[in-house]
This record gives C-alpha cells, structure tokens and sequence, in this order.
C-alpha cells in the first residue's frame, strides 16, 4: 500500500488495520487506543458493533500485533478485559490524568490502566502522568490522546526503536515517537484524521533535551 505521508521518522497508512497489518514488517512496540465500541462518532469505522462482531474485528488485528511486535500497549478501560481474553497481560501500567473529569464508582476517575504484553522494561517506573489539556491542533477528533501520554510511555522502553498506532487517530503516537527520535508507523482508516496527523508530523521535531527533562 502506498503511504499517505512519510518523513525519515513516520510513516501513515489511510486503510482498515486489518488490510494493512499482514503487509508491514515486525516493530519494537505497539502502542495504541483502540476504539472502545461505545458509540463514538469516528466516521468510516462503527463503534457500534455488536459483541459477536465487534470480537471478529477484534481478532482481526490484536493478534498480528502479539505477534509481531516485542512490547504491545494498549489503553481503554471499557474493553481492556477482552484483550486479556484473547491473550492475557504481563503487566498493568497506570496513565495518571490529573483533574481529569470523566466519572467513576467513587466520583472522578483521574486513571486509566495501560495493559502491557510482552516484553518490559527496568527504564523507569509502571506510572506515566499525563493530563488532558486542550490542543488546537487536534481539532477535530473526538478523544485525542495527550502527547505527553504517548512520549511517557514510549519512553520507557528502551529497545522501541519503531513504534506502531493501528489506530492511530490524531497521530500523538507519532509525533512523541518523533520527539523522542524513534521511527513509527501509523494507520488510520479516516483519511480526515490521516490530514491532523500529517500537519502535526510536519511541524517538525521537539528539542530532546527538553523532553528528556518533561
């Protein structure tokens, strides 16, 4: 499949992940947010799926990546115990979301597990801290992932040298490869999504010294 963009750090794929999955090479580390199936206006893809289908699609793609990836992450609470159906998880991170709003059993929920598989890492701590703060240049996608969610997490993992988002939405996964001078490898079946993605990866590079201090 021909890329929608590519610079010498990132590579995006506009197309189901299931289609372009089979053709892309082995990666260090998938990192991803995957629809939840709640109902969320996406566009081309239904996250409105019934439970049998929505577990055909699921296993349309995870698998590939269990298997073709050293280190697989993946955030989203609402379907995390599924995944661990299909493969059970080595670890549980926590993304910390200070002030976050979103609600839980005992008020706000300021959390949210990251499930790990996979290879680990002695690079740091099981807690990446990341508060959700509105971003002009991610206009336009209903839950965006806050960069320093992404360049925490990969930052942990050393041997992650090439990242992949099968999901990869407005594209934090990889700008904070990007910033962090890792390769990566993105797709998105929403070709308007696929357009943020480009214009932020085009902006350039983040100075590293900075974000080895953020």
């Amino acid at each position: 499949m021909k890329p929608y963009y590519q610079d010498n750090y990132a590579v995006i794929y506009c197309g189901d992940c299931r289609d372009v999955l089979p053709g892309l090479p082995k990666v260090d580390l998938v990192l991803t947010d995957p629809p939840y199936n709640v109902g969320v206006e996406y566009g081309i893809h239904d996250d409105n799926m019934s439970e049998s289908d929505w577990n055909l699609w699921a296993r349309g793609w995870f698998p590939w990546c269990i298997n073709n990836s050293s280190t697989v992450l993946v955030t989203g609470q609402a379907r995390l115990p599924y995944y661990g159906q299909i493969e059970p998880w080595k670890w549980l991170l926590c993304w910390w979301k200070p002030a976050a709003m979103g609600r839980s059993p005992v008020g706000f929920c300021n959390w949210e597990p990251v499930a790990m598989w996979g290879k680990g890492s002695r690079n740091g701590n099981d807690v990446v801290r990341a508060p959700i703060i509105p971003d002009s240049s991610i206009d336009g996608h209903p839950c965006p992932k806050p960069l320093e969610w992404g360049q925490g997490l990969i930052a942990l993992f050393d041997h992650a040298q090439t990242i992949l988002d099968p999901f990869m939405g407005s594209g934090t996964t990889l700008v904070a490869a990007k910033n962090l001078g890792r390769k990566s490898i993105g797709i998105e079946i929403e070709e308007k999504y696929c357009d943020i993605a480009a214009q932020r990866l085009s902006q350039g590079v983040l100075d590293l010294q900075n974000v080895a201090h953020q």
